[in-house]
């Protein structure tokens, strides 16, 4: 049984959502359709691709992603297929695809051409609709990806903002608010200069400083901090979040995205 996972910026008070899934049914009754997430900010493709490249390992082998966030949907730009060791994606060629390719190599890329694979009305507003749900259910049915279009070498990537390092302060960036109000920011685990100097100099050497409000450790869990304590903590993205204990760190500190964070080491 295939498995197709959808990723979009519909959002649920429209219809949207389960048309695609209509489409994806009326080709391949028998696919399994798993909604990874249809709340993304609208046309935030950095968000969704930060989402994507930290999720689609959850998911079993063979998996297919539909991803649309398609601030571009009418224009010239391409649709492609991006297939990599174990996984398929579906994407606009606008960098949602950034992350997965840091993490996965590229097997093979194919834009999306032959409108056998669409539907036979094409609207210039929903081609998650008219034309990445049908090519997604024909690829859950076993159909070889090079009939769909010609082989691509490359796609378009993004140039995400990363920490920036400047003598002993490390400035990073809240890249995203969750539900909960706990602040997601750039700074990732393993990896940077951040992680090298938490390693090498341990936790008592530096402290984190958002809205003026400093925060002396990193916590294994929220429990450690007592309720309404502003907290730091790995998110279960691998990325350093803000968060307010049993509370909502957005309210309580008044940000919004792109705002600074620090990390002063001593």
């Amino acid at each position: 049984m295939a498995v197709i996972v959808l990723l979009t910026d519909f959002g649920q008070s429209d219809e949207y959502v389960g048309v695609v899934k209509g489409v994806i049914s009326g080709i391949n009754p028998r696919a399994k359709i798993i909604d990874l997430c249809h709340d993304i900010p609208p046309q935030d493709i950095t968000w969704a691709n930060y989402l994507l490249g930290s999720a689609y390992k959850f998911f079993p082998k063979g998996t297919i992603f539909l991803c649309v966030v398609d601030p571009g949907v009418g224009t010239k730009r391409k649709i492609v297929i991006l297939e990599t060791k174990e996984y398929i994606f579906i994407s606009p060629d606008n960098g949602l695809l950034t992350k997965v390719l840091e993490k996965e190599k590229s097997k093979k890329i194919v834009e999306v051409k032959d409108k056998r694979f669409f539907l036979k009305e094409i609207s210039s507003t929903f081609h998650g609709r008219d034309i990445m749900a049908p090519v997604a259910g024909y690829i859950s049915k076993g159909i070889d990806l090079e009939r769909f279009g010609s082989e691509m070498r490359k796609i378009k990537t993004l140039k995400l903002n990363k920490p920036i390092m400047k003598k002993d302060c490390l400035i990073g960036e809240v890249i995203h608010i969750d539900h909960f109000g706990n602040l997601v920011t750039n700074i990732e685990k393993g990896s940077g200069v951040f992680w090298q100097k938490i390693t090498q100099r341990g936790q008592s050497h530096f402290y984190i400083e958002i809205k003026k409000r400093k925060i002396y450790k990193i916590n294994k869990s929220y429990a450690e901090s007592k309720k309404g304590e502003l907290l730091a903590i790995w998110g279960s993205r691998n990325l350093l979040e803000i968060s307010l204990s049993c509370g909502n760190a957005e309210k309580e500190l008044g940000v919004k995205k792109g705002e600074k964070i620090w990390v002063n080491f001593s």
